[in-house]
């Protein structure tokens, strides 16, 4: 999976886990209105229009072999990626709806901003005539049609403001249950489970690491004994890639630890070289080299222009001072930093 497909796939999951919607119902049942395509936001309705209609565009394309005409440049932020995801069919040459679709389907997505979403919608279109024959063909536009209205819903729902009367917990659960009906409302059982299974899971990861978290029952290290029981049932892939995702943050804290502790530059490279391999170590070290260097040159400056700003000189001069000293001290890129960061 390339990248781009990658960020996409978590994307979903994060927005989704990090947004909490309002929902009446005292009873913790969900308000069906607001799963219906009719209510959509004024602002997201255009979505809705333009998808239906690139999905009659390309019926009109195919029912006179035009597919292969849509030949327009690829937008740039795809260009040298591997855009040829094959798509897996049944026995009967039916279309299954899985991550290969999905991928395929938010990888484009990516370029909205570059294009119309007319036109984006046609270059997936295309994408799928291009290796998908009839019934496999037909299901794949609806398998289109149906992932943009889902996703259409689901930035109609992020919208929605935050029942504030729910802990941040109880907000996460309802807002699941939501995001449940309506992926039970746009995919099949199977569908669903393919396309959703994952981020489900890793959802109800975060949100029992959440519960760990906020529980004021538990001290400080029993959290963190359940935390890493926790992390422990996460299968061996994902719990890699957390690790490895993580892995910056922890050193970043480790760094500052050791700081703080009086440990050497020697010592803190050698920390570094372990857990990333001696070229990133050597690599951190010079950067911390720099940084410091920076620090320097902006302690420097700071202290001669409160010398400026006491010296009595009128207020034009102290301009003209402080101009002459940065035009000697920085270069111009540096100036407008130094001035951002001396609010100058």
């Amino acid at each position: 999976m390339t990248n781009n497909k990658k960020i996409f796939s978590c994307c979903i999951s994060f927005v989704i886990l990090s947004s909490v919607f309002l929902i009446s119902d005292n009873e913790n049942k969900l308000d069906s209105s607001r799963l219906d395509s009719s209510k959509i936001d004024e602002t997201l309705q255009p979505l809705l229009t333009s998808n239906q209609t690139a999905f009659e565009k390309v019926q009109a394309m195919a029912d006179s072999n035009e597919m292969k005409l849509f030949d327009k440049a690829i937008p740039k932020s795809l260009q040298g990626i591997d855009l040829n995801i094959a798509l897996p069919l049944d026995r009967n040459g039916n279309l299954i709806v899985g991550m290969e679709l999905k991928d395929l389907f938010e990888l484009y997505l990516s370029a909205k901003g570059e294009e119309s979403l007319d036109d984006i919608l046609l270059r997936i279109q295309n994408a799928l005539a291009q290796q998908l024959t009839s019934p496999a063909l037909e299901q794949g536009y609806g398998a289109l049609k149906r992932f943009i209205e889902y996703k259409v819903e689901l930035a109609n729902l992020e919208q929605q403001q935050r029942d504030e009367n729910l802990s941040e917990l109880e907000s996460i659960r309802q807002q699941k249950q939501i995001l449940a009906t309506l992926q039970q409302k746009y995919f099949t059982p199977i569908e669903g489970e393919a396309l959703f299974l994952a981020e489900t899971e890793y959802d109800a990861f975060m949100l029992e690491h959440l519960t760990i978290q906020q529980n004021k029952q538990l001290t400080s290290a029993e959290k963190q004994q359940q935390v890493e029981a926790l992390e422990a049932s996460l299968p061996e892939d994902v719990r890699a890639g957390r690790e490895s995702a993580m892995t910056p943050g922890k050193i970043y804290q480790q760094t500052e630890a050791m700081k703080s502790e009086g440990k050497t530059s020697a010592e803190i490279y050698q920390m570094r070289a372990q857990l990333l391999g001696k070229e990133a170590a050597i690599a951190l070290a010079q950067l911390d080299k720099q940084r410091d260097q920076w620090q320097q040159r902006l302690g420097t400056f700071n202290t001669t222009y409160e010398s400026i700003s006491v010296s009595g000189l009128s207020e034009t001069d102290q301009k003209m001072a402080v101009n002459a000293l940065l035009a000697r001290d920085f270069n111009a890129t540096e100036s407008i930093r130094v001035r951002a960061l001396s609010g100058i």
